[in-house]
């Protein structure tokens, strides 16, 4: 098999593989992917081509789509591991949505860029070299899904995207690199294992329907009364983004509780990108009120975050308290 024993380069899109010309982004081939790598790595690596869909039209089931192919070309073909392109937009979320799912010893490592090919900021040869020579390491085994950027590894939990335009636009807290590189094209060094996570099995369809809503300052009910007003019984779940320790405005609770009472699970997190979940003060619309409402405890998962992991065990046919305590990592 071509793939057995090489790293298999999954280009799902991104401007890392993509040039920028007018009216259009064509993508690089492998034959000009190929000349952008060290010569010894070339041997090593085979590019597979995926669908090249802007991330703002991925669904979570194509998310599933990915992940199973690279699950197939490790475990059926033999593949020492996977090296994924994809937008930056989201490139946090995707593979944090492969970190709660990847059971494989060998790693698959997300890896993305603010400029797009052939600029004179392109960082497509160092980010491929670097991706390619971490799954080559044997380092990264064990670890799940990682994310390849700013010449280091991250676990895709401690990974927030704080900028659009900003090279140094993904931060990593509260926790520091996995590992790093020796040097831009240099030698894998690593530093630490990823915090211990739980791998799921998906056994139903990813729920579609799962919204994020976020409090802001005073804020109406406008937007739950008009959910409830029409469908809201095909959501699969909600997550709420509150202010500070999860709060909301008073005028929601009502809304809020008819949801509950619909037996749809209802995640509350805080909008703060180092923010948590306090009970601290009880008022109405307060986190503590909230709770004792029934409303599931993110801890300190942002919202995009919880989204996820709510669909993830939605899938895995986790329920009432078993998809609570999944969920708010308990």
């Amino acid at each position: 098999m071509e793939n057995r024993d090489k790293v298999v380069v999954l280009l799902a899109g991104g401007r890392i593989v993509q040039r920028h010309e007018e009216h259009e982004q064509p993508e690089l081939t492998p034959e000009e992917l190929y000349a952008l790598l060290p010569d010894e790595l070339r041997p090593h690596v085979v590019f597979q081509k995926w669908s090249f869909q802007p991330v703002s039209n991925y669904t979570l089931r194509m998310c599933g789509d990915i992940m199973n192919m690279a699950y197939g070309f490790i475990h059926d073909e033999g593949a020492r591991g996977v090296v994924i392109t994809c937008g930056i937009q989201a490139l946090s979320e995707l593979a944090y949505f492969a970190d709660l799912t990847w059971e494989l010893n060998p790693p698959v490592i997300f890896t993305g860029s603010i400029f797009n090919a052939g600029s004179p900021s392109s960082e497509t040869s160092v980010r491929l070299t670097q991706s390619i020579r971490a799954a080559m390491s044997g380092a990264c085994a064990g670890k799940g899904a990682l994310i390849c950027i700013q010449d280091a590894i991250y676990a895709p939990a401690d990974v927030l995207r704080i900028s659009n335009f900003n090279r140094a636009g993904l931060l990593a807290f509260p926790e520091s690199p996995l590992g790093v590189f020796s040097q831009p094209s240099g030698g894998y060094i690593s530093l630490r294992f990823p915090r211990h996570r739980k791998v799921m099995k998906i056994h139903q369809p990813l729920s579609r329907n799962i919204p994020i809503l976020s409090a802001a300052l005073g804020d109406t009910d406008v937007i739950l009364r008009a959910l409830l007003d029409k469908r809201f019984e095909e959501l699969d779940g909600f997550i709420v983004s509150g202010l500070g320790d999860g709060d909301v405005p008073s005028v929601w609770v009502p809304l809020l509780r008819k949801i509950l009472r619909s037996d749809i699970p209802v995640v509350l997190t805080s909008r703060y990108p180092d923010g948590f979940v306090q009970a601290t003060e009880s008022y109405e619309g307060s986190a503590s009120q909230l709770l004792e409402m029934g409303m599931i405890s993110a801890g300190m998962l942002s919202p995009y975050q919880a989204r996820i992991k709510l669909a993830v065990g939605l899938a895995s046919g986790l329920k009432g308290d078993e998809l609570a305590e999944y969920v708010s990592g308990k």
